[in-house]
Order: C-alpha cells, then structure tokens, then sequence
C-alpha cells in the first residue's frame, strides 16, 4: 500500500486562486480577508481534509515516529489492554503512540483529529467507524495509514481491524435463548457508544423475532461502570421483578449487577442470569463466573498497530482484519 502526499498550502492557495500568504490568513485568523475569499478558502479545506503543518524545517523530522491513536474512553476497561497492544507493537518498531481520548463524542474527536495531524503523525488509529464528515475527509486525504479498530462490518476508511459485533450480540441472544430464558432486561447501552448500541439492536430483534420483549430502560447517558451497574440493576428490578436474565453491554457493569444479587440474596443463575461483554478477568472471578463474550483486546490493539506499521513498509494490507471473538458461557447464566 503506498500513500500519496498530503495536501500542502501551497496547493490550496492555487485551487482557491490566493495567494499562499492569504491562505495563511484565513487559518490563522489574522489580517484582512473578505468574507466571500474567506467562505472559498474554508469551503475547499474541508473538501480536500487539509490540515495546516505546525511542525517546520528541522523539526518535521520529529514527526516520522509519532502514531496518533484516538480511544473512546479510560473508565472502559476495554481500551486499557487495546492500548497496551498498540504500545507494545509500536515500541518494539521504534514508534510511540500518542494518546487521545474522545468520551465517546464525534465533535470532540474531530478537534483531537485536527490537533493530532497537524503535527504529522506517520499513522492514525481511531475506534469504530462513527465520524464527522470533517474527520473522515481529513483522515481521507492524510496520505497516512489509517486504522479504524474494534469494528468491522463497515467500510473502512483505509483499514479496520477488530470484529463483528452483530455477530457477537447474535451469538449471546442464541445461546441465553437456548437456556430456555424468556424474560430478558438490558442494561447499559448508550446513544453515543455506537458499538453496544449495534449489539443492542441486534439482541432486541433477535427476541422479537421469538415474540419476546426486551426490557431495556433509557437510564445511562454515561459509560456504564462497575457502580452504575450496581445501582442500574436494583432499579431495574423494582419495576420488573420477574426477569430471568439481565444482558450488560460490558462486563464491568455486569459484575457491578452481581454484587447487588449477592448483597441482595438473589441467587445467580437460578434466580437471575446475568451476561456480559468484553471477557474481563473481574468477570471470570466471580463467585459465578460471568457468562460473556470475550473480545480480543489486546490482539486487536496489536494488529492494529501492526497494520500501519505494515503499510509505512510497503506492505499490501488488507482493507478487514477480522481477530474474531469467543463465547464464554460462564456459570452465571
């Protein structure tokens, strides 16, 4: 895979008909522009994904051995071991990762992406496949490799490694179907946590299709944690105590739901099952080992640094790195 060179300002004063030094005004927000120049020059930096080099003379070279990496957040659990892999991978090629964190939002990814490149990282991974328009024209036309990790049933702006997660969910709603569960709650999804919003649907259509309703209360506007799983489940319980079982959107609010149960006196699974997702240790020691689905953190944080490291080489990548996922029946379930 070979990467063409990014956009320069030169290149854009001539598309705009400028000069280079007008073009420097309207980024830089200084001297006089009519408003008409300024709208064109705008208009065609977001169309072609420019972003303006900060780094000069001798200082580009300090750029060749920087990757950006943008994660979705530091309470998921998740993203620790994904991080660790990308590191891992990256150091032994002589490369560091430079970390920034989204909190699940699309605007606030898009100035970290404006902020990263502007430095001119060798590489760029990012989560799932959810961006502004802006963003993706900019990882577009970066003329680096670009990652696009944890998900797969999507298309790639350039690569993505990770795996399918309506395969996953459908997997778990299969297997709770098969224990005979028919009462079933859901705790934990969120508008803004585009890949457990994916597993949710898949699961809600599955039991629909048995004619079977999934109890699934709009609560969280957050990442759920350890003690919004606690409290999530006690709440969710007053209102229907006749569930069966309870499917999580990550194990952490997942084990969070069986301390309540052990606080509770209710016993797991023959009173309540409760499921998860991510295949955590906390969840394979429990008094009741988590009934999950175990994602492959660490490898796909490593495959995806390997695949920029891969392409800057030259390599022919694939556009889908499929790591895969196991089922964890547990004994919570």
């Amino acid at each position: 895979m070979t990467f063409s060179r990014s956009r320069t300002q030169r290149e854009i004063a001539k598309l705009a008909g400028v000069s280079d030094m007008t073009v420097s005004r309207v980024l830089r927000g200084t001297g006089v522009v009519s408003a008409r120049t300024r709208e064109r020059i705008l208009n065609i930096v977001n169309e072609t994904g420019y972003v303006q080099n900060r780094l000069a003379g001798s200082l580009a070279a300090a750029r060749a051995n920087q990757v950006a990496v943008i994660i979705p957040s530091l309470v998921n659990n998740i993203f620790s071991q994904v991080t660790a892999g990308i590191a891992e991978e990256l150091e032994r090629a002589g490369y560091n990762p430079v970390i920034g964190v989204s909190n699940y939002d699309v605007e606030r990814e898009e100035r970290l992406v404006l902020s990263m490149m502007s430095w001119r990282p060798a590489g760029f991974i990012v989560t799932d496949f959810v961006h502004t328009d802006r963003t993706r024209n900019i990882l577009a036309n970066a003329g680096i490799p670009v990652v696009e990790m944890m998900e797969i049933s999507g298309e790639p702006i350039d690569m993505c490694v990770g795996f399918n997660h309506q395969t996953s969910a459908l997997v778990m709603a299969e297997h709770l179907l098969r224990k005979g569960y028919r009462r079933f709650g859901y705790l934990g999804w969120n508008n803004t946590d585009f890949a457990a919003a994916t597993r949710y649907h898949v699961i809600r259509k599955r039991l629909e299709a048995e004619g079977i309703a999934l109890v699934a209360p709009d609560v969280f506007d957050r990442s759920p944690d350890f003690d919004g799983g606690k409290r999530a489940l006690g709440a969710l319980l007053e209102t229907h105590p006749d569930l069966q079982v309870v499917v999580f959107s990550n194990d952490m609010s997942a084990c969070g739901g069986m301390v309540h149960c052990l606080e509770r006196g209710i016993t797991v699974p023959e009173r309540l099952a409760i499921a998860g997702f991510s295949g955590l240790r906390l969840g394979q020691a429990m008094p009741r080992e988590l009934t999950t689905i175990h994602a492959k953190r660490h490898e796909i944080g490593r495959r995806s640094a390997k695949a920029v490291l891969n392409a800057l080489a030259g390599q022919t990548m694939p556009q889908v790195i499929d790591v895969g996922f196991d089922l964890m029946p547990g004994t919570s379930s």
